[in-house]
């Protein structure tokens, strides 16, 4: 397995989201390299979060989460999250009474890359 990499969570492969298991892990070739992915308002939503009525929190059962600049806070835990992968940490680790599952389907996420996708010199 990928030293750093956690199994169960998501991760960006070349082919778009993917849910990245033990076995997938063990399996990925040296070219294969997931990357973490975003926390965005469509990840919340999709893994069932709601905002309040002013849009000031995310709340999904006991956790609130607020945004920040480019990142969101945990206000239980006081924990900085950027990544998906985080937010299933903090699941994890604070709310194992809560099985944080994606509501939507994984394709019908858009997810911004940060990688360029062409360099042009000129």
């Amino acid at each position: 397995m990928n030293a750093g990499l956690k199994s169960n969570r998501y991760y960006m492969m070349p082919s778009g989201p993917a849910f990245m298991t033990e076995w997938n892990l063990k399996e990925l070739r040296p070219t294969d390299r997931p990357l973490p992915i975003k926390l965005t308002k469509q990840w919340l939503l999709a893994f069932g979060f709601r905002p309040d009525a002013r849009g000031q929190y995310w709340t999904l059962d006991d956790c609130r989460l607020i945004q920040g600049v480019n990142c969101w806070l945990c206000v239980h835990s006081r924990r900085y999250l950027r990544f998906v992968h985080e937010l299933q940490d903090l699941f994890d680790d604070f709310y194992k009474y809560t099985e944080l599952r994606l509501k939507t389907g994984v394709n019908s996420l858009h997810v911004p890359t940060t990688l360029p996708t062409s360099v042009r010199v000129s």
